[in-house]
Formats: C-alpha cells, structure tokens, sequence
C-alpha cells in the first residue's frame, strides 16, 4: 500500500511539471533507446553463441606465406586430406566454397536466377551438427569423384521457389546447366558460410589427383574435447610436413617440397566465431562505445534537469522534513519519480530500437556476418530494463546526496527564490555540465577524424574514372556454351551489339572488376631470366582476362605498348600488365623496357609476351597501395576440353553521363535476354556505387558517430543553457543591485557569457586530453591523418565553443536586462 502511494504522489508530481517531465523522457528516450539499438546489433554479430553444435570447437583452418606477405590463405586440397589423416586433435574437417551458379527449372516454369551456391565436401553437415528439417545431407558416395548431383535447399528457397511443398525432395533444378535431385532443405537458421547462401551442393573432391593445385579452399575443423586453438596449431604444423606424402607434386612443374621450402606456410587456426566477424567487431565495438558516451551524457542532462528541479522545490521537501517525513522517504521519492520517468522513456527506447534496429540492418555494410540474425528479442528488452534501472539509480543518486547532505529545514530559513545561490550549490551542475562538454567533444573529435578520412579517401584516384559506367554480370554455362570458341562468340556478339546501343561510349569484358572481391585470382609470376625464381617463390600479381575495349571503357590509360585486339581476334599468349607489375619485375614505372618481356604463370607453364602496360590501379581498395595487376586476353586458338577461357564475365559500358546509367543498364540486360532469355545477369550496378561501397563500413561508422555528435552536441548545450538560465534566475536580486549600484548591463552580459564559457572551457580541456585516448582506438580507421589532426580538432573545439558561447550568451542577455526596481521588490 505503501509503495503504491509512493507511485501515485510520484505521478502527481510529475503531471504538475509536464515540460520537465516531457524534457526527460525525451532525452532518456534517446539514449537508452540508441543503447538498445546498438546492444541489438552487438549481440546478434558478437555475443551470441552461434547456431552449430558446441560452436566453442569449431574453428576456421588457414595458412600465413611470410614470403609472399600472404596471409589468411586457403588450404589446399592436398594439406587438407594431410590434416584429416593425420592431426590428432580434430576431430574432423571439411572444405567449402562459394560460388554463384545460374539456376533454373528443367521445365523452365520460372526464370533463371543467378543465386549463391556453396560447394561443400559431405563432412561439413555432421561437423557443424545441423541436419535438415527435411531429407538428409550428402553420403560420402555423392561427394565422391563423379557422383551423383544432388543438392540442398535453403528453407527460404524452399518456400519462395516450392511453396514449402514437403514433396520437394527428389525436384531437380538446373545448377550449372546440369540437372541436380534435391535431397534436403536446410533449417532458416542455418547462414553457412553466409546468410546470402541458398544451394549446397558436393564438392567432389579426387583424393588422387596428382595435381591437387594451390591454396584456393576455405576450411572449418572441429577440436576434440579440451584441445585449445593453439594446440591444434602446433599439432596441424608439426603434420603439415606429411603433405608430400600425400601429394608430391601440386601443379605440372611445381613440386611440394618447393612450395613448403619456398612459401614456408604457417598452420592458423581461428575460433569461427572470430573468423567470421573478423575485423568487423572494432568497428561495432567502436559504434558501442559512441552510443556509451551518448547515453552517459544523457544522464547527466537528466540529473542536471533533476538538480535544477530539486533546488526549486528546496522549500517544499523542507516543509515536508518539518511536517514528519523522514529522510529515507524523501529519498524513495526522488528514485520513485526517476524509475517512473526511466521506465516510460524505456518503452519508448524499445520503439525508438526497432526504428533504428531497421534503418541500422538496412544501412549497414553487406560485409557485417549475421546482420540479418538482428532483431528486438527478450535479450534486448532484457537489457533496456537493465539500462533504465541503471539510469533510474544513477539520474536520482546526484539530487538525493545533494539532500542527505543539506540541513533539511534551511528551505524554510532561505530568503526564497531570488536569494544569491552559493558556490556549493551550483557546483553539481558545474561539474555535470563540463562532464557533458568533454564527453560531446571526444564524439565529435572522433567523427571528425573520420570525416577527414573519408574526405581524403575520396579524393583519392583509384586508376580509374568510375563516372558514368554501367557494369553487370553473367555466366555462360557450359552445358549450353560447349567450348571455348562458342563462350568466345557470344561475347564477340554481345560487345558488338552492347557498343551500338544508343548512351554507350565504350564497351569492355573483364572476369574481376576493381574494388570487388568477385573474380579474385593471385598467382606468382615467373619472368624470364629471373635466377632468384628458382630458389624463391616470386611476388603475386592479380590476374584478370579482359577483351580489348575494356581498358578504354574504365578509363584506365595506356602508358606503354597497346592493348588487345578484338576479342574475336585476340591472340594467345599476349599479356598486358600494370605499372606497378613493371616496376617490381623490371624496375621502370615507365613501362617501357617490360615490352616484348616473357613470363608464365607456372615454371613449366606456356610463355605470355607482354605487349602494353597500363597505369595503376587501387584494385583491392581505395586505402591500399596500388596492385601489381596482368591482364590476359579473352582468346580462343582451339576448343578445350575443360574451357581455358572464362565464362563468367562482366560486361563495362561506359555512358555518355551518370543519368545514362540506369537505362544502359536497362538495355544491356534487355539485349542479354535477347540473346539468350536463360541467361541471368547479377551483381547490376554502377561503378560509382562499387566505389562507394568499398568504403561503406567507413561511411558506416562515420555516420553513426555523426548522429551521436549532434545529440552530444545539443544535449551539452541545451545543459550548458538550462545551468546559466537557471543561475541567472537565482541571482536576480543580485544581478538588480549590482545594476542599482552602476553596473552597466555589458559587463553584467560578460560575466554572465564568462561564467558559461569557464565551464565550457574545463570541459573542452578535459575533452582533448580524452580524445587523445580515444584517438589511439580509432587509428586502424584512419587514412593519411594523425589522431591528433590539428584541423579535426580545432574544427570540433570552435564548433563547441561557439555553441556554448550561444547557450552562454541567450540568458546572459537576459541577465543584462533585469529591471533593478522589480528584481528588489520580487524578494
């Protein structure tokens, strides 16, 4: 009964003070409502367990080359039958590969669709311990060489495709133009290797190809019970050795022996939760951190406002004192309208949440793992409640010591409202509001380094003229493109049509584009009369195949030789490379003394005579140094059995202006269809957007840490303006008599403005020397600028002074104007 009178006079009292009520809710609503957001994020990517049995052992399986300055390699096909024969703290491993595949019905009853496939060796099932809701996963048999092709199904593609029809098992579907039986549909909760992932099919590994190749498979394994990551570690590096047992030789010419005493690879084994969120989580940790400061500066703003608040009504809890009330009551008074105003906004929070929870998931970049996983579940409302008793404790704490430690009569002894506050009155507010003042600084110094980052990534050139570019995918399948000379015929077909569309400049193919990770193929490169590649594996390079417009449609220069002919008349065994490529292997930047120069791609490989260099480009991104690029041409000689050249190509249109891109686009795809109407395109977009993508995380974090800056900001100033106002309202009499003994009203404005501006000041002090902390946290974020940036901090610290000298000088103004008569007669 008590308690519940406690309640009700909180209400009441509340509902008497709807603007200091609504003021706190408000601002409340924002911070913890940001909390509950972000937490929602972090939980789902971060913190919670992922949904594999006894996640805890799984790990990721990669290797490190110090030689070559590779790391987070692939495992080969070769050290991956070494390990699962031979590591005696796994219990078992896989291998698994994403591709994209055409995907259609045998009876064409829907559209082709270009969708993400997974090729996974049978293993990979039980060792994640996740069995389908429907049928079963591969046997051993279907992933043997030339087994049978079978496949499961996502439950999403399951139901969009089927209808969640149960009878689905034993459908086919055309993956790769090969008619693959259906023998299983996933659970939705399962996202391996990604949430994108609709098929898995075998990987059909030989286990006695004699040419098992490079380092080109991702790998999970599974620890037995107890061993730790480092153990297996050293386990998987003592066995590695064994691999030549396994497999002598990993390529025509290339013995293992030379690949493990020239690579010198390394054994990394990662926890997979780790492996999977990789460096991702120092951008949501930073995003966490910023929303910590947002919300410790919404408390203080709330214990300022209950400060303020307190303070009026000094008189009345002194009356209450004399009338009986002890102090413990008057103390669950105040915490009773804290949690009343704290629960009311943390309802309001968890809407705020789900808002931002949606603009965050839509906003956020493609390459953050699990963001689809985001939701309000109980965890988050958990937590909200959490944070709201929080705040309820520590927005109450400041105003009920005020009181604990004040005589709890003088409310009847002062003077009233208008006598002169003291010192210790103001100097709570003082130091919450100088609080509010770094805190805002530290946000908005962080997002200002970012801001220059971005500024300076954006000015730089990336090789290439990204304006106006139109740029789509597609796979020729080779059930349908039996042959090289037919793969080749068809783009000879579609860039002959493609360059007479009305908007289109130029016309290009190329199997990887810049800034993207599609089409990523490094090798080393051996030139001819090179002695050092006999005993040492020389440095990589990025190769592509390209037909001859596609230098001319990026806008990438020719700066030596020339470029490829048509690509119907493109010949074998030419090779274009790029400046940096000139100047590691033949030490001219002007790529002239590399012309007519060989080199393979194997030791025992065929010769490419280099016939043009081309200007740098920042393939990988914008942030990294240019790549050492080789470009071979997209040619035919004679039809092989296993198609030398490459069916999945994009196709590079240059416009006449970015507003041609869309219907480029349009047409393009329209043209294909023409074409072959079971060909779908994929990856559609502009090369502007694929350059503003690789820095998306950037821009990401960047925009986050802009709307916390802003609510730092107006929060600091709005407790900066609410303190000065409400010290001019104590010390009106003062302020009349100092203006009834001559005071002019300027110098009244002026120690009024001085008084905000020394507050102000002690926090932007405090605030610089805890940017200069924060600034080592965000290093790894910055390009081309110090943390300590002189023009991101002087920028942060003027636009901070010159809102406090606003919020100063409003009620400073006030201040200058009392009317000295009216001050005297209010006491």
């Amino acid at each position: 009964m008590a308690l519940w009178q406690g309640v009700s006079h909180a209400i009441r009292s509340l509902r008497r003070a709807p603007v200091f009520s609504a003021a706190v809710v408000l601002t409340l609503t924002i911070g913890i409502g940001s909390a509950a957001a972000i937490f929602a994020v972090l939980n789902a990517v971060l913190l919670r367990p992922l949904p594999y049995g006894h996640p805890d052992r799984l790990v990721g399986a990669w290797f490190d080359l110090p030689p070559v300055s590779l790391t987070h390699a692939q495992q080969s096909a070769a050290t991956f039958h070494t390990f699962k024969k031979f590591a005696k703290t796994i219990e078992n491993m896989a291998l698994y590969d994403e591709e994209s595949a055409n995907v259609s019905d045998p009876d064409n009853r829907a559209q082709p669709e270009r969708m993400l496939v997974t090729w996974a060796t049978f293993d990979l099932f039980p060792l994640l311990e996740v069995s389908p809701i429907i049928g079963r996963p591969f046997t051993e048999a279907e992933d043997a060489p030339k087994g049978p092709r079978v496949a499961l199904i996502s439950e999403g593609l399951w139901r969009s495709r089927f209808g969640g029809d149960r009878g689905v098992l034993g459908k086919k579907l055309l993956v790769f133009g090969r008619p693959t039986e259906i023998i299983g549909v996933m659970p939705a909760s399962f996202r391996f290797p990604s949430a994108a992932t609709q098929l898995w099919v075998p990987r059909h590994l030989d286990p006695n190809d004699p040419y098992p190749g490079g380092f080109n498979h991702n790998a999970i394994a599974r620890l037995k019970p107890g061993v730790s990551p480092e153990m297996a570690q050293r386990d998987f590096a003592a066995v590695l050795p064994r691999v030549v047992e396994v497999s002598p030789m990993v390529a025509p010419g290339v013995a293992m022996t030379m690949l493990l005493d020239q690579g010198k690879p390394v054994p990394k084994l990662i926890p997979l939760r780790d492996d999977i969120v990789g460096d991702i989580s120092k951008t949501l940790w930073m995003v966490a951190a910023t929303t910590v400061l947002v919300l410790l500066v919404t408390c203080a703003n709330v214990a300022n406002l209950l400060l303020v608040r307190a303070d009026g009504r000094h008189r009345e809890l002194s009356v209450r004192a004399a009338l009986g009330a002890g102090r413990r009551r008057v103390l669950a008074h105040f915490f009773t309208e804290s949690a009343l105003l704290a629960a009311v906004s943390a309802v309001l929070g968890l809407g705020a949440a789900g808002i931002g929870i949606h603009l965050l998931v839509a906003a956020g970049p493609s390459e953050i793992p699990r963001l689809g996983e985001v939701q309000l579940d109980l965890s988050v409302v958990a937590f909200t409640a959490i944070v709201a008793a929080i705040v309820a404790v520590a927005c109450s704490a400041i105003p009920a010591i005020r009181f604990m430690r004040s005589d709890a009569l003088s409310g009847l002894r002062d003077g009233g409202r208008s006598g002169t506050a003291g010192s210790r009155r103001q100097r709570a507010r003082g130091v919450l509001v100088a609080g509010q003042m770094a805190l805002a600084l530290v946000v908005l110094a962080t997002s200002g380094l970012l801001l220059r980052s971005f500024q300076r990534l954006r000015a730089v050139h990336p090789g290439f003229n990204p304006d106006g570019v139109a740029t789509l995918w597609l796979a020729l399948p080779g059930i349908r493109y039996n042959g090289d000379s037919a793969i080749v015929r068809f783009y000879a077909r579609l860039t002959e049509r493609a360059a007479q569309l009305p908007g289109v400049k130029s016309v290009g193919l190329t199997s990887r584009l810049p800034l993207e990770m599609h089409g990523m193929n490094q090798n080393p490169i051996w030139v001819e009369g090179d002695a050092s590649a006999t005993t040492k594996i020389p440095p990589l390079g990025l190769y592509s195949t390209i037909d001859g417009g596609y230098f001319h449609a990026m806008g990438i220069p020719l700066i030596a030789g020339r470029t490829f002919d048509p690509i119907e008349r493109q010949r074998e065994g030419e090779a274009i490379i790029g400046q940096e490529t000139a100047k590691t292997y033949f030490h001219d930047s002007t790529g002239k003394s590399a012309l007519g120069r060989r080199f393979r791609t194997l030791p025992s490989g065929p010769w490419h005579t280099i016939v043009g260099v081309v200007g740098p480009v920042r393939d990988t991104s914008l942030s990294s140094p240019p790549t050492r690029t080789v470009f071979f041409p997209e040619s035919v000689n004679r039809d092989t059995v296993d198609n030398q050249v490459t069916p999945t190509m994009a196709i590079v249109a240059r416009t006449a202006g970015d507003g041609d891109v869309a219907s480029v686009t349009r047409a393009l795809q329209a043209l294909i269809h023409e074409m072959d109407p079971t060909l779908p395109t994929f990856d559609v977009r502009s090369m502007r957007r694929t350059l503003d993508g690789s820095i998306a995380r950037l821009t990401f974090t960047m925009t986050i840490l802009g709307v916390a800056a802003a609510v730092t900001l107006v929060l600091g100033v709005i407790g900066l303006y609410g303190v000065i106002a409400y010290v001019v309202t104590l010390r009106t009499r003062e302020l009349g008599v100092r203006i009834a003994l001559g005071a002019q009203p300027r110098s009244v404005e002026a120690m009024v403005t001085r008084q905000g501006l020394m507050l102000s000041g002690v926090g932007i002090v405090v605030g610089l020397a805890l940017v200069l902390i924060a600034a080592r946290f965000v290093r790894s974020f910055l390009y081309e600028i110090a943390p300590a940036d002189p023009i991101a901090l002087g920028t942060s610290t003027g636009i901070l002074l010159v809102c406090a000298l606003a919020a100063s000088w409003i009620p400073a103004r006030r201040a200058a104007r009392v009317n000295p008569t009216e001050a005297l007669r209010a006491d």
